[in-house]
């Protein structure tokens, strides 16, 4: 009886620290497909090209508008230097015209970067669909579900690798230009 206390001990210390197993949910459904839309996505070569293109776009235009803001806040620190010398209506309206100036500019590069996200998010969609179909043909699935919203599956019947490795085939990256 003694021994059994330190017994137990090790058990439970070795069952708590041991890695859990892959739970798998019940035998796979034939017909029955998951897909992880943004794990595909991310899976893919065209999705982590994207990915980078966007942030070198991000640093770029950010770099861009830090320079141009510098430009108009020296102009902002001539202006106020002018204050006393000049008209206090033509201070307002040269100031407001370089806080629009400003206002302008930021929107220009939102505009540039949401239009580039979204001509790269179009090449993705459509590889994506068109390796869908591949996979979905090739795998004889009745239904694909979203995988994200699962509680938990069989991973016999999650296609995002197949989807992934399909998108890898027909595009290698996007062009954002």
């Amino acid at each position: 009886m003694r021994y059994i206390g330190p017994l137990v001990a090790f058990l439970l210390t070795y069952c708590v620290s041991a890695p859990a197993a892959a739970q798998t949910f019940g035998p796979s459904i034939q017909g029955l497909c998951l897909l992880s839309r943004s794990g595909a996505i991310s899976g893919s070569r065209a999705g982590q090209s994207l990915q980078v293109q966007l942030r070198q776009m991000q640093a770029s235009l950010s770099g861009d508008l830090a320079r141009q803001r510098a430009t108009i806040d020296q102009q902002r620190r001539t202006l106020a230097g002018r204050q006393n010398a000049i008209a206090p209506i033509e201070y307002q309206r040269q100031r407001a015209a370089l806080d629009q100036q400003a206002q302008a500019l930021e929107q220009q590069h939102n505009a540039r970067f949401i239009a580039a996200q979204q001509r790269g998010q179009q090449q993705i969609d459509r590889v994506l669909n068109e390796a869908l179909a591949r996979v979905i043909t090739r795998t004889a699935c009745g239904v694909v579900l979203e995988r994200d919203h699962a509680y938990g599956w069989n991973n016999a019947m999650d296609i995002t690798p197949s989807v992934s490795r399909e998108m890898d085939g027909l595009l290698a990256s996007v062009s954002l230009q």
